[in-house]
């Protein structure tokens, strides 16, 4: 595995009359290797230690170039970001719970 430590930027998404969205892209090396993700960070480190790399990555603001993190890519591809009761708190990944739904905030009619 290569042990590197590198820097990749992170771009939020914006719809048309809405300041943000709860979406991310993720630039890494000058290649877009994460799109449209609500938890970027650990979708980053699970993208780069699929490509065999480890060590950390700090992650940048994409539109200022300010480090925003530094993560380890080990660690953080073995967890995930779920919303809880107080609050959004960090589990143990599984591929298979991973769904594409609606948050919280989003009208669930349509989905």
């Amino acid at each position: 595995m290569e042990q590197t430590k590198n820097t990749a930027e992170l771009f939020t998404l914006h719809k048309p009359g809405k300041p943000y969205t709860d979406k991310y892209n993720v630039v890494f090396d000058g290649e877009l290797i994460v799109e449209g993700s609500r938890d970027p960070e650990p979708d980053l480190a699970r993208a780069l230690k699929a490509r065999d790399i480890t060590g950390t990555v700090t992650v940048l603001d994409g539109h200022t170039g300010k480090p925003r993190t530094v993560i380890n890519i080990e660690k953080a591809a073995k967890i995930t970001t779920v919303e809880a009761g107080n609050g959004p708190r960090f589990v143990k990944y599984r591929k298979e719970t991973v769904l594409e739904a609606p948050s919280a905030g989003e009208d669930r009619s349509a989905a």
